[in-house]
């Protein structure tokens, strides 16, 4: 009868509106699900998971391609950041600033300062034991303070000049350089073969009559130190034909050359 009379069809669309909301248990039942899912999609993508750990797996077993980045030649240099010697910082010395081609020669003008400081040092201590064992006069100490006081500054101003003319491609700076490190050079065999006071060259082996001087300790202190004035010499030469090589292959190259890449 509903479905004959034509009257009746406001009452059933009353009874079943087309667009009634469904019931609150059907909706909370689609918001669980859907929360459910969010969180499985989580615990998915999660760096904690299974996926993850295979990739980080994956990713260590690859090799790791490193490529040093460091600046050129007047590029990023902190000139005015003394840090260097690092016990009285009195200049700005970074090796990783330099060319890639200049860092070998650079580290060899280091060295020949290092090597000259130790070499007066020794001869300090040298010269106090033999002067509290064999007697010699004291001023022999205090010229070899003295030493100490002339001749490693003077081997770090010979290290600048060089350093930094290699970095700034000045040429007036590596003329400089060659010629105090010539100077050096013939001071350091003056000391290697003269006997003179506190200078214990190799002639001392030589001027030194039987029963004086002494004995073993002093021959011992004349080879050692004549050794390393001799090496010190060597060093010397060896950096000023490296010091002309080295501003030769940088002004032709113009830029920086930077390391190779290595695989780790």
């Amino acid at each position: 009868k509903l479905g004959c009379n034509p009257g009746s069809r406001p009452a059933l669309e009353e009874a079943h509106p087309p667009h009634a909301h469904p019931p609150l248990q059907i909706r909370a039942m689609a918001d669980l699900i859907a929360s459910a899912a969010a969180a499985a999609a989580v615990r998915k993508v999660s760096p904690f998971g299974k996926p993850a750990a295979g990739v980080h797996a994956m990713r260590s077993s690859l090799p790791a391609l490193t490529v040093a980045r460091v600046s050129g030649p007047n590029m990023d240099i902190h000139w005015e950041d003394f840090n260097y010697p690092s016990c009285f910082p009195l200049i700005h010395f970074d090796i990783s600033e330099l060319q890639y081609c200049l860092r070998k020669t650079v580290r060899l003008l280091n060295m020949s300062f290092l090597l000259t400081a130790l070499v007066c040092l020794v001869n300090v201590v040298d010269t106090a034991i033999l002067t509290a064992v064999a007697g010699v006069p004291g001023r022999w100490l205090l010229q070899s303070v003295l030493h100490v006081a002339l001749l490693p500054p003077a081997q770090f101003a010979a290290f600048y000049l060089g350093y930094r003319g290699l970095a700034t491609t000045e040429r007036v700076l590596l003329r400089r350089f060659q010629f105090f490190q010539l100077v050096l050079c013939v001071i350091s065999v003056f000391f290697a073969a003269v006997s003179f006071q506190c200078i214990n060259g190799l002639l001392r082996l030589v001027l030194t009559e039987e029963g004086e001087g002494a004995g073993a300790f002093g021959a011992l202190v004349v080879c050692v130190e004549s050794l390393l004035w001799m090496l010190n010499a060597c060093l010397g030469l060896l950096n000023i034909v490296m010091v002309r090589k080295a501003s030769k292959v940088s002004s032709h190259r113009g830029t920086y050359s930077s390391p190779p890449a290595k695989i780790v």
